[in-house]
């Protein structure tokens, strides 16, 4: 296998707005809008954009929670494959039987069977965990569920995997016979982690696993995703609005803005030099606790636009400082920078 582990080409994820009596389409949200991205095995990418920008539809499509509107998503094949699956796929010609082939690499048009196997190896972790743990089950049933769906245990091995997975996260066998609900917030998203490596995933989306915790459980929590990450080799797809935590958690950052990338590179090169006139705009709101130290802060004008109707040309323009003719009717598209395996989409990120 490749070191690519997750591939996605072109992932589109529109939602139909209707109105009328007829409930007829008249528009849609364009919630992910042409999204392409390489993640290698082993690697944590952090993926961060304002709110509504499209981070947890991104993910949750990957995974096929939702329905792709279009798109490919290969998941741990061999580059051969993949791009002998593209070049089908560019042929006008090709027959319906030859495009089923398909179903046996690609996500977004595997069927039941393989998806079920697919399941296995790719999971995520919610946001909120008191909405994500059903409270009418016990802990011990939580776990469970994953382990007797995929039929990977049975009997009393069931009960000896949950006990290994409560010990990875810092908890014991005497939680086992709890509900959610007694347990803090830190605890339960312990819980839900547990959940997702009962499988033995090899790729995980994390839901902004931490903006529901206090500060001082949010390190905890960070501090044992990266420690579960080197003992098992995890592949982390790490959705959140808070860069200083993508700056601690992530090998390279994802910036989204409105179901778009306009910016991705090595954590380091992003933080030190950000070329996209949004993300400098994100990186000048990170707080410094140093009353002594000045910073010009960027603060942009307006509200983000309707992903319904977004603007024409750069999505970014109608907020952004560097904005010119060119910006208004030509969307940039994204294009290596030659710093540090950087790409960027900004028509004016040689003049910032």
């Amino acid at each position: 296998m490749s070191d690519t582990l997750v591939d996605i080409r072109d992932l589109v994820k529109y939602y139909p707005v209707t109105a009328g009596v007829l409930r007829r389409h008249v528009a849609d949200v364009k919630a992910v809008d042409g999204v392409s991205l390489k993640i290698a095995r082993g690697e944590c990418v952090g993926l961060v954009g304002e709110s509504g920008c499209g981070k947890t539809t991104l993910g949750k499509t990957i995974l096929r929670l939702h329905e792709a509107t279009s798109g490919r998503v290969y998941f741990n094949q061999p580059a051969e494959r993949i791009d002998e699956a593209e070049r089908l796929l560019a042929q006008p010609d090709a027959s319906a039987q030859k495009k089923a082939a398909l179903s046996e690499i690609e996500v977004t048009r595997m069927d039941g069977r393989r998806l079920r196997a697919l399941r296995k190896e790719m999971q995520i972790v919610f946001q909120d965990p008191s909405n994500s743990l059903d409270p009418r089950m016990l802990i011990r049933d939580i776990i469970a569920e994953p382990l007797e769906a995929q039929r990977l245990f049975s009997g009393r091995d069931v009960d000896f995997r949950i006990l290994e997975l409560l010990d990875l996260v810092g908890m014991g066998s005497g939680h086992m016979k709890r509900y959610p609900h007694e347990f803090s917030g830190g605890q339960r998203q312990r819980i839900a982690i547990a959940r997702a490596l009962a499988t033995k995933p090899q790729f995980i989306v994390m839901d902004e696993p931490t903006s529901a915790l206090d500060v001082s459980v949010q390190a905890q929590i960070l501090n044992l995703l990266k420690s579960l990450q080197r003992e098992f080799n995890l592949t982390y797809l790490f959705v959140t609005h808070h860069l200083l935590v993508v700056k601690y958690t992530s090998d390279r950052i994802v910036v989204m803005y409105l179901g778009k990338i306009v910016e991705m590179g090595s954590t380091r090169s992003i933080f030190e030099r950000p070329l996209h006139p949004y993300t400098k705009a994100l990186l000048s709101a990170i707080p410094i606790p140093d009353p002594l130290t000045k910073r010009e802060k960027i603060v942009l004008s307006g509200d983000v636009p309707n992903p319904v109707n977004p603007p024409a040309g750069c999505r970014f323009h109608p907020r952004c400082s560097y904005a010119k003719d060119i910006c208004r009717t030509v969307e940039p598209l994204l294009e290596e920078t030659g710093i540090d395996g950087r790409t960027v989409a900004c028509h004016r990120w040689k003049e910032i």
